[in-house]
């Protein structure tokens, strides 16, 4: 059976419903709020941005050309950026020991004397050279695989823009900030060698950023108000779409085409007919003495 509902209808539903919207409002927003602060882990965000540009030629048409080209080859770089050939290499960088240099090497120091034998000036050596000294650091991090690494590595650019932006998104800012300036240091070195051109600069590195992008927890608290509202009013309609008791005379008499006999009061429950009988007796033995008390004077002055 096809159920139809006006306004009128709809506006008595929201009336009923405004009390459990409220409250359903409310408890979906703290449930959304502080479920999403529980359960799901922050994420933070490090970008760090590169420029594409070639050595420019006197000719203005060149010069046009170059730019265009440029432009174009950013969607490769992009592409290498996060193939296996760039992203092997920063997870092997940031998970093995670093040698550096601990004490620089230093160049042998010279002096010159005369010989008085051979009557010729000689170079002697005044202090020895002395080699360069390396020592090894820790691995920044134990726990970053290449796989790890495209899940959290997005390219983006600006059209028409020679720079291109390296995002990366991880559960801890200060290795977000790791990842995005590996990775921009092993494309530039790299990129020489896979396209053979050496016009890639870093423009800005990436710094450590210790507010979360997700969750995003006003959001989450709007759409758990707005699912509490309408869950509520939508339990409101069906409830009014399934009652099926009839509220209205009229129903009975217009749609129905039936004839009104009359309406019955509503009859309190009772436990037994005993009881009924009993309260009937009382009803019954209340009027007589209201009708006796009544009639009580008249009965007198005819005595009289």
């Amino acid at each position: 059976m096809n159920e139809q509902i006006d306004l009128s209808q709809l506006w008595n539903v929201f009336k009923r419903s405004f009390i459990a919207m409220i409250l359903l409002g409310i408890l979906g927003m703290g449930v959304a709020y502080f479920g999403a602060k529980a359960f799901i882990a922050p994420k933070y965000a490090a970008s760090t941005s590169m420029l594409v540009n070639r050595k420019q030629d006197n000719n203005a048409n060149m010069q046009l050309n170059a730019q265009q080209a440029d432009i174009q080859i950013i969607n490769t770089y992009k592409d290498i950026i996060t193939r296996p050939v760039i992203l092997r290499t920063v997870a092997d960088d940031l998970t093995s020991p670093r040698r550096y240099v601990s004490k620089k090497a230093e160049k042998a120091v010279y002096g010159t004397r005369y010989n008085a034998t051979t009557g010729v000036r000689e170079r002697y050596t005044v202090t020895e050279a002395q080699p360069a000294q390396y020592k090894l650091k820790p691995a920044k991090y134990s726990n970053i695989s290449e796989g790890d690494l495209a899940k959290m590595v997005s390219v983006s650019s600006t059209q028409n823009s020679q720079v291109f932006t390296v995002n990366v998104t991880d559960t801890d800012p200060v290795r977000a900030r790791d990842v995005a300036n590996e990775i921009a240091k092993v494309f530039k070195d790299k990129i020489a060698t896979i396209m053979s051109v050496s016009n890639v600069s870093v423009v800005s590195k990436a710094t450590a950023d210790p507010v979360p992008v997700s969750p995003r927890l006003n959001l989450m608290a709007a759409i758990g108000l707005i699912l509490g509202i309408v869950v509520a009013f939508v339990w409101g309609l069906v409830r009014e779409l399934t009652d099926q008791t009839i509220k209205d005379i009229d129903y009975i008499t217009n749609d129905l085409g039936l004839v009104n006999l009359g309406l019955v009061n509503y009859v309190q429950k009772m436990s037994d007919m005993d009881e009924a009988i009993e309260s009937k007796k009382e009803q019954a033995d209340s009027i007589v003495e209201d009708l006796d008390s009544a009639d009580y004077p008249q009965r007198s002055r005819r005595r009289i």
